[in-house]
C-alpha cells in the first residue's frame, strides 16, 4: 500500500537560498539534457553530419549501432561488458564529467541530479508509447521540485535532514503510520513557502479486494452550477473558489499593470497573485477531498459519467463567408464556459474518490454518459425536449424530478446494466460504517463526516450528526 503525507518546511533563509539556487540549476540541466536527447533523437530520424554525432571523438549515433534508440548523444554505445547502455545510463555516466567542466553542480546532491535524469528519461519512455506530447523545456514557473530516493532523508521528530542542505524543522500535522517506509521525498516550491512530500509504503497490508457482493451504489452526474448531483436525490453546490476570488485577481492585476516592468513592487505584487492562486487550489482541494471521503465510506459501487473535458474544453472552429470573411464563432462566449469547466475540477474530483477507492474497496466505475441528461430514469424514454433547463419531465410517462439528479439515475441504470448487477437487489441507502484498509492507524487518517448543503447557504457544506445520516 502506498500512502502519501504532505508537510510544509521552515527552512531557514540561507537554506531557503540553497533550494532556490538548486531548482535554478537542475532546470537549466533538465533543459540541456532534452535538447540533447532531442538533437540525437533528430539525428537518428534523418543523419546530416553522417554517422558521427561528435566529430572530434567519432561517436556513432546512426540507427544501427546507436545504443540511444531515440535518445542521448555520447560516444561509445557499448558498456565494458558488450552490452548497449540505455540513454538514461549514458547520461548518467555524464555526470562526473558535467561536474569537472562546471564545478558548480557539485554543490548538488548525486542523487538528485540522477533523480532528475530519470524524470527527463520517464517523459521521453511516455512520450515513444504514445501516452503523452512531446517532452519540451521547462520555464522557471514550471520546474519547482527536485526528489531524494529512499534511505537518503532523515526524520527526527518534527526535523528533517535533507542531504546536502541539512537539518530543518516542519510542520508535523500527522505522524507516520507504524510499518511504513520512505519510498521517496519530494521538495516542492510553491508560493507560500516549501512542501516536502513523503510517499510512503508498506508491502505487508494488502490491497483491499472489490467487493464481490455490491450493497449499495450510487450514480453521480457532475455539473456546474451543482458540483455533484447524486442518484439518491442530493446535491452539492459548486462554490466556485476561482470565481469569487476574480475581483480580487483582477484587482491585483491592474495594479501589476501600472508599475515598472522589472521592478522590486512589480514582483511583490505577481507574488500575492500567486498566493491568492495557491489559496484558490488548496481551498478546492480541501473541498473535493471531504466530498470523496463522503462517497466512498457510504457506497460499495460508485459510477461516474465519462466525460471527454478536453475535447468539451477545445476551441469552437473558425467559419467564414464567401468571400473568406471570418464569421463570428462563439468562442468568446464558450471561454466562460471553459473557466467554469476549470474552476469545477471534475477529473481531479473523479481522481480522489479513485484514490480513496483503491484502499478501502470501492468499485468505481465509468459509462457513456450520451444522452444521460435527455433520457427518462423511470422508462427510458429519449428525447432533447425532455429537459428544460434544471427541470426533467418526461413526454412519455410524465416522470418529473430534477434533470440533474434524473441524469444521476440514468448513469447508475448503465452502469449496474454493463456490470451485470441486478438493480433490485441494490439498496439506496448508505452504509453506516465506512470501510477501512486492514491497519487501524490508516484507517485513522484523514476522517470526514457526510456533508450536506446548509440551507441558506448552498456554497457552504455541512457535517451530518449519526441521528441525520441513519
Amino acid at each position: 500500500m502506498l500512502l502519501s503525507y504532505v508537510y510544509k518546511l521552515k527552512p531557514s533563509a540561507k537554506q531557503a537560498e540553497k533550494i532556490e539556487r538548486w531548482l535554478h540549476l537542475l532546470r537549466l540541466q533538465y533543459n540541456f539534457r532534452v535538447r540533447e536527447r532531442t538533437e540525437a533523437y533528430e539525428q537518428t530520424k534523418a543523419p546530416v553530419m553522417g554517422n558521427y554525432c561528435i566529430i572530434q571523438t567519432q561517436g556513432e549515433c546512426c540507427p544501427l549501432t546507436c545504443s540511444v534508440s531515440k535518445g542521448a548523444l555520447y560516444g561509445n554505445p557499448w558498456s565494458t561488458k558488450g552490452k548497449k547502455r540505455t540513454p538514461l545510463a549514458q547520461q548518467d555516466a555524464n555526470l562526473v564529467d558535467l561536474k569537472k567542466e562546471r564545478p558548480w553542480y557539485s554543490e548538488i546532491y548525486y542523487h538528485v541530479l540522477q533523480q532528475m535524469l530519470k524524470q527527463v528519461d520517464a517523459a521521453f519512455v511516455r512520450f515513444f508509447k504514445g501516452l503523452g506530447k512531446y517532452p519540451k523545456i521547462k520555464r522557471r514557473a514550471k520546474f519547482r521540485a527536485f526528489t531524494y530516493p529512499a534511505g537518503d532523508v532523515g526524520f527526527q521528530g518534527n526535523k528533517v535532514r535533507l542531504p546536502g542542505i541539512g537539518w530543518m524543522r516542519f510542520f508535523q500535522s500527522r505522524r507516520f503510520p507504524p510499518g511504513f517506509k520512505i519510498r521517496s521525498t519530494t521538495v516542492r516550491k510553491k508560493a507560500d513557502g516549501f512542501y516536502i512530500s513523503v510517499l510512503l509504503q508498506d508491502d505487508t497490508v494488502p490491497n483491499p479486494p472489490v467487493p464481490q457482493q455490491i450493497e449499495t451504489a450510487l450514480g453521480v452526474d457532475l455539473g456546474i452550477k451543482k458540483l455533484v448531483s447524486l442518484s439518491n436525490g442530493e446535491t452539492i453546490a459548486n462554490p466556485r473558489f476561482y470565481k469569487l476570488m476574480e475581483r480580487k485577481r483582477s484587482r491585483l492585476h491592474r495594479a501589476a499593470s501600472r508599475q515598472a516592468l522589472g521592478s522590486h513592487r512589480r514582483q511583490k505584487t505577481y507574488h500575492r497573485i500567486a498566493k491568492l492562486e495557491q489559496k484558490v487550489t488548496n481551498q478546492r482541494e480541501d473541498y473535493q477531498w471531504k466530498i470523496a471521503h463522503n462517497l466512498v465510506k457510504q457506497f460499495d459501487l460508485i459510477v461516474f459519467e465519462n466525460l471527454n473535458i478536453q475535447g468539451m474544453m477545445a476551441r469552437c472552429k473558425s467559419k467564414q463567408d464567401e468571400n473568406g470573411k471570418y464569421l463570428p464563432n462563439g468562442q468568446s462566449a464558450k471561454s466562460k464556459l471553459n473557466q467554469a469547466i476549470t474552476d469545477a475540477a471534475w477529473g481531479s474530483l473523479k481522481q480522489k474518490v479513485k484514490v480513496l477507492s483503491e484502499r478501502t474497496g470501492v468499485l468505481v466505475h465509468e459509462v457513456n454518459p450520451k444522452f444521460s441528461s435527455q433520457e427518462c430514469s423511470a422508462c427510458g424514454y429519449v428525447s432533447p425536449t425532455n429537459r428544460d433547463q434544471e427541470k426533467f419531465i418526461c413526454e412519455n410517462c410524465a416522470h418529473h424530478a430534477d434533470a440533474d439528479v434524473d441524469a444521476a439515475k440514468v448513469i447508475l441504470k448503465r452502469g449496474l446494466d454493463e456490470l451485470g448487477i441486478n438493480l433490485d437487489a441494490v439498496s439506496g441507502v448508505p452504509r453506516k460504517q465506512g470501510k477501512t484498509t486492514p491497519k487501524e492507524p490508516v484507517a485513522t487518517q484523514g476522517k470526514s463526516a457526510a456533508l450536506a448543503v446548509e440551507p441558506g447557504n448552498p456554497q457552504k457544506l455541512r457535517f451530518l450528526s449519526e441521528g441525520e445520516i441513519e
